[in-house]
Formats: C-alpha cells, structure tokens, sequence
C-alpha cells in the first residue's frame, strides 16, 4: 500500500474572522497549497495532517495545534494582505500569500568538522526538514528563507542572516544525525 502524504498547515486564509481556506504544505513532497476547511478536515480525520487534530463540539468541527497554535500561523486576508507573518521571518517584496506560507526559517547548523554541510529548517506550522547548504543557497536565492539571503563574494555564494548571526546558530554534527536515523 502506498504512504499516504503527511501535511502540516503553514498558514490560514480569512474573511474577516471567519477561516476560510488552510494552506498546507508536504515537506517530504515539496507539495503545497490552498485546502478548503472541509479539505482540512477530512485529512486530519484520516491522521494526514501532522500538526493538528480535530474534535467534534456540538455538531461543528473545531481544528487545534498539535505543538504550535494555529492563531500564530500567517494569515492572509481575502480581500488584503498578509499578517502575522512573525514566525516565517522577513518577507520579501513581490512574494505571493502562498510562497510567504511556505518560506522557512534556518534553525540549526550541520556540521562535519568544522564546516557548515547542511542546515535544519523549520516551516511556519513547526515541521522541520534537512537540507544540504547548496540547497540553502537555491532557497535563499529564490526568497524562501526568512532568515537569510543569498550573496556572492569573489564569485563564491554566501549565506548572510537576516536578524541573526549564522556562525551562531546552534549546532548539530553530520555523525550525530546520521547514528539518529
């Protein structure tokens, strides 16, 4: 039987305080996008959606947080912009609703020795994910790290933060991850 694909929501769609919609994205997949409440509901009622749970209050679903609030995920208004935008980092200029909810923010460093070979990122919804630093730079470069961006030195690509110091990041060794599997 073939996986089903596990989701976290990343960030809500609203008429004023009425949710319509979830944006919800596959780290595993890569696969995002925008789910209806009903949508929603049904995968957190097959066990799909790894960061919320349902629970049935007079005839009406009510969704929760599994280890983050849903009140804290970016919203995007349907008929404005996009707030609360606090835990996916800076925003760049021209970034649609959809690519802001799904931008992550570098929490860890992977070191081998002393050299950074990867980092963990963490998405808006709490997932995290590992990736290899040449992927950081084409996330970067594409705008879709919140707390770092892409430059180049002397034709070399770097990393700089944005709102923290990179070389201070905490930091997890290659082997460790490895004997973790």
């Amino acid at each position: 039987m073939a996986k089903r694909i596990e989701y976290q929501i990343v960030g809500r769609y609203m008429d004023g305080k009425e949710v319509t919609a979830y944006h919800l994205h596959s780290v595993e997949r890569g696969k995002d996008g925008r789910y209806t409440r009903e949508q929603v509901c049904f995968l957190v009622g097959r066990g799909q959606v790894t960061n919320c749970e349902g629970q049935l209050y007079q005839d009406k679903v009510i969704l929760r947080g599994v280890g983050m609030s849903l009140e804290d995920l970016p919203v995007k208004q349907e008929n404005g912009g996009l707030t609360r935008t606090e835990n996916i980092g800076k925003v760049r200029k021209g970034t649609t609703a959809a690519q802001a909810m799904t931008q992550v923010m570098i929490t860890k460093a992977i070191t081998s020795g002393r050299n950074t070979v990867g980092y963990i990122v963490t998405n808006a919804g709490g997932g995290t994910h590992k990736i290899s630093r040449e992927q950081a730079f084409q996330l970067a470069k594409a705008g879709r790290i919140g707390n770092a961006r892409y430059q180049e030195s002397n034709g070399k690509p770097i990393l700089r933060g944005v709102g923290i110091n990179l070389n201070e990041l905490e930091s997890v060794s290659a082997e460790e991850l490895m004997n973790n599997k």
